[in-house]
């Protein structure tokens, strides 16, 4: 029995092994998993299709075919990364094929890796030496260039990003980019369009490659030769219309624009259409399309969140309210409407509120660089520096066309005393958008700061040209000559600035300078008064009020003035930091220090802030806060001066850490150029290393500059006896204590002096 049982167990065994052994056949899987896969395909079932084709892989890893109908798989449900990995496979098993070496190119390009797209091309064009498509894809990749829709996207995406700023979005100074290997890029590009004089594709291309190079006029004319072989393409419409629109010839787009929509047939292109006329303040011709669009169809709640917008320019703000609103009922994570009814909510002073859907807008779309945008510009607004920085900074990931983030980058720095940093943003923002006025006049604030007065005037010339009297122009002229010691060129400048507008800040605060430097600080606080008595909400100006206040120790005015600045704009951190130093100048240090603390609580990166609080400790002789303070704003900007200076001194005077010291005092001489602290604190580092002879100088040229500070004779006296010059040594300490017999140093003067006359020094 127990045998017989075997034999049975036996024989169902083999069944089973039959059975699974002919439902295991690799070849038969492969067919019918292949079979399900295409089927799946036909149904427009994308997901099933890949789980298909991924298992003919599962047996197969070399089927090409089904590598082939995964990548389209994947590009039908929108999956493009792994499209893009697929494709990459196809081309290694086909390594000889044309077609797929370039596809395989295109998603490299999308991808912005260059070289591998470049290497790619070049492989198809071995093998299809006339293929004109791998010639403009290998000009693209020599030159690190997106596609024309990619180049306009981001163009467009810029505009949305900050409405207010209008057209000067649309520049094509944003489309200049560092570019390699020019000549080679404009060869191949060339070259597409001898192969194939006919190609629309190769023309704009070509126009493309003119465009990021900067060359507008070579651009028109081979976008203007793509439109001779057919003057209804789409894509050579829309690229004619953009450059009108980045040429500043908007209105001359309109024919482009309706032959582009014409040719696409779809609600997306009429939504493009509607756009280009609410830029052109056109809400009469933009409408009738909208409210056919709204009716019904892919793109509905975008035409009604533009007839929303019509609605609140036109002052129906209920209206418009309640039509966003009815979008946002329907899809409440729509980030379009969210970020729509954010900035009409700033707009109408609900920061708060503002602020709230911002971050719903954001949430709701990461990828949205207008959510996240507007989300900067609400947290700056609400006080929230540090929100507002990471939120710009994100705006530049997505989009690094987007000037607008650039700018408030370059502002947020300047604000925080970072000014290197503030000046590189500024910078950028103007290289690529040369009519950036408000990137430029940061750019000269920041210059006359690091005082680069120079090179400040250079970067002002451009304004002064286009608006000579513009009040801020006149100001900012003012400051630099201000800067070089022209005292009366400045007022003059100042003066005509205040002509245009009596309140234009920059101006009040460079008379109000001038008049206290030439002991006319009464005018300068009636002037302000009178200015206060017309505007008394404003809080910059209350903040500078309070400045001369403070000056003229008027202390009890300066703290009436600030407590009314900080109940009219409670996100201004300028109004913490004056009344610090309301409190400072009465010696109410533990007051003051609440404040920068307020401060850099708010604005973590707040370099001016930071630094004040270290000062603080170092004045109450907490040297080890001290140091941990200026620690603290080194980290967050290693380049700070005054910083760098005072933790370097600290370290010299201690004999502690004196190669890091001397690193710092480098840096803060380099920063604050002709400062003769910094000198000073130079000279003290060589002297405590033994170097009086590298010492020497950097003691003369503080003495130099500051004559009469005592302590930076006793220095120069020190070093002159460690390098054994005694006359000298004698002079110098003979003089420090004539400027100061009690000065703290002065008993060593007095026994170096003692010992010198001694002959044993």
């Amino acid at each position: 029995m127990r045998f017989a049982a075997r034999a049975s167990w036996l024989s169902a065994a083999w069944i089973i092994l039959l059975v699974s052994g002919a439902c295991s056949d690799p070849q038969a899987t492969k067919e019918k998993q292949f079979a399900k896969g295409n089927a799946a395909m036909e149904a427009k079932q994308y997901a099933e299709a890949v789980l298909a084709y991924r298992n003919v892989l599962k047996v197969d890893p070399q089927h090409v075919a089904a590598r082939q109908k995964l990548v389209e798989a994947f590009e039908q449900s929108g999956h493009l990364a792994n499209a893009a990995r697929e494709t990459i496979r196809v081309a290694d098993l086909l390594p000889g094929d044309a077609s797929a070496q370039l596809q395989a190119s295109r998603y490299l390009l999308r991808a912005q890796q260059f070289e591998d797209a470049a290497s790619r091309a070049r492989r198809a064009l071995e093998i299809d030496p006339r293929n004109v498509e791998a010639h403009i894809v290998l000009g693209s990749a020599i030159a690190g260039l997106k596609d024309l829709d990619g180049a306009v996207k981001q163009i467009q995406d810029a505009i949305d990003i900050d409405p207010a700023s209008g057209a000067s979005h649309v520049n094509m100074g944003a489309l200049l980019m560092a570019q390699g290997r020019k000549a080679e890029a404009q060869a191949s590009f060339e070259k597409a369009v001898a192969l194939d004089p006919s190609s629309i594709p190769a023309r704009l291309a070509l126009a493309t490659y003119h465009l990021n190079a900067g060359s507008l006029r070579d651009a028109e004319t081979a976008v203007k030769s793509a439109l001779a072989i057919d003057a209804a393409n789409g894509a050579a419409n829309r690229a004619m219309a953009v450059l009108l629109i980045g040429t500043g010839r908007a209105a001359e787009a309109e024919p482009y624009m309706l032959a582009a929509q014409k040719a696409a047939g779809t609600p997306e292109a009429e939504l493009t259409l509607a756009d280009y006329y609410l830029r052109m303040k056109r809400a009469d011709a933009a409408k009738p399309i909208l409210e056919r669009l709204a009716a019904s169809g892919t793109v509905s709640h975008l035409a009604q969140i533009r007839l929303a917008s019509i609605d609140y320019a036109a002052g129906k703000r209920d209206d418009a309210h309640k039509r966003l609103d009815d979008v946002l009922r329907s899809s409440p994570n729509n980030s379009d409407a969210l970020v729509n009814k954010a900035r009409w909510l700033l707009e109408e002073g609900r920061r708060d509120d503002a602020l709230t859907l911002a971050r719903t807008a954001s949430q709701s779309d990461p990828n949205s660089a207008a959510a996240r945008f507007l989300l900067g510009r609400v947290a700056y607004l609400t006080g929230d520096r540090k929100l507002a920085e990471e939120s710009f900074a994100e705006v530049l990931r997505l989009n690094p066309r987007a000037n607008g983030a650039k700018t408030e980058l370059a502002r947020l720095n300047l604000g925080s005393g970072r000014i290197e940093a503030g000046v590189q943003f500024a910078r950028e923002a103007i290289e690529t958008q040369p009519g950036n006025a408000s990137a430029r006049i940061l750019l000269v604030r920041g210059l006359i700061a690091r005082r680069d007065l120079d090179r400040a005037r250079a970067e002002l010339a451009p304004l002064v040209r286009a608006s000579p009297d513009a009040p801020m122009v006149r100001a900012m002229s003012g400051a630099i000559l201000m800067g070089a010691r022209d005292a009366a060129g400045a007022r003059r400048e100042f003066e005509r600035a205040l002509e245009k507008d009596p309140g234009q800040l920059d101006a009040l605060v460079g008379l109000t300078t001038l008049d206290a430097q030439a002991g006319q600080l009464p005018r300068a606080r009636a002037r302000l008064a009178a200015q206060v008595q017309r505007t008394p909400d404003r809080a910059p100006l209350l903040i500078i009020a309070a400045q001369a206040d403070i000056v003229a120790k008027d202390y009890a005015q300066a703290e009436e003035r600030l407590q009314r600045a900080i109940l009219a704009d409670p996100s201004n951190q300028a109004s913490y930091g004056v009344l610090a130093q309301t409190y400072l100048r009465q010696q109410k240090l533990d007051d003051a220090r609440r404040e920068f603390e307020r401060i850099a609580a708010r604005d973590p990166r707040s370099v001016g802030a930071l630094t004040m609080i270290a000062i603080i400790f170092e004045m109450k002789k907490q040297g080890d806060d001290a140091e941990h303070a200026y620690r603290r704003v080194l980290e967050v900007d290693p380049t700070a001066p005054v910083a760098a200076n005072n933790l370097a001194y600290r370290w010299a005077d201690r004999n502690h850490n004196l190669e890091e010291a001397l690193a710092l005092a480098r840096s803060a001489v380099e920063r604050l150029k002709d400062n003769a602290d910094a000198l000073d604190t130079l000279g003290w580092v060589y002297y405590k290393q033994g170097r009086p002879d590298q010492a020497i100088p950097q003691f003369q040229a503080s003495a130099q500059k500051n004559p009469a500070r005592p302590l930076f004779q006793y220095h120069l006296g020190l070093a002159y006896l460690a390098n054994a010059e005694w006359e000298n040594a004698k002079k110098a300490l003979e003089d420090a204590l004539r400027l100061d017999p009690s000065f703290d140093g002065a008993d060593e003067a007095r026994r170096r002096l003692a010992s010198l006359k001694s002959g044993r020094p």
